[in-house]
């Protein structure tokens, strides 16, 4: 089992156990060995598997949920606070689209997320890469006390059900 996360899941508020459960009925015919961890903070789970992170996320990220509300893939992990130079690097890495929804959350830190916002939305721009806020694909930048998760994916939240 990689000892790095390779997906952050959301949910309702409330239901993270019931989260858990659709989050794992999903990965476990894939990968029974799948590890499903609190982060620390409300309503967010961390996804261990040993699926490569592009698998993973393409077979929990078209059903359709009750309690997950989004799914974030996770291609790099970086210290925390992260240092903007290998936020750079991974998102180059990454090959972004020429249109991405920039999204970036910081849990627990304040003043990070503006700043890596600002700073991030200009290298965008620079590499004519646009920042559209009606983009299909969306660039995350999910900052914890301990490490930082980037990752491209799906603007589309995966919640469908109404419970």
């Amino acid at each position: 089992m990689n000892s790095q996360p390779k997906l952050i899941v959301t949910c309702r508020t409330g239901h993270l156990e019931l989260c858990m459960h659709e989050i794992g009925n999903v990965l476990y015919a894939k990968d029974p060995e799948i590890k499903i961890v609190e982060s620390g903070f409300p309503d967010v789970l961390l996804v261990y598997t040993s699926l490569d992170v592009a698998k993973a996320y393409a077979i929990v990220s078209h059903r359709e949920y009750g309690f997950v509300e989004n799914i974030i893939p996770i291609h790099c992990v970086l210290s925390s606070p992260p240092r903007l130079d290998e936020v750079k690097e991974c998102i180059a890495s990454l090959k972004p689209p020429d249109r991405v929804k920039l999204k970036v959350k910081a849990r627990g830190i304040r003043e990070v997320s503006k700043l890596i916002f600002t700073e991030i939305a200009r290298f965008l721009r620079e590499n004519n890469i646009h920042h559209d806020t009606t983009a299909k694909t969306c660039l995350y930048i999910e900052v914890f006390p301990n490490k930082t998760y980037i990752g491209l994916g799906s603007c589309q939240p995966v919640f469908k059900a109404v419970v």
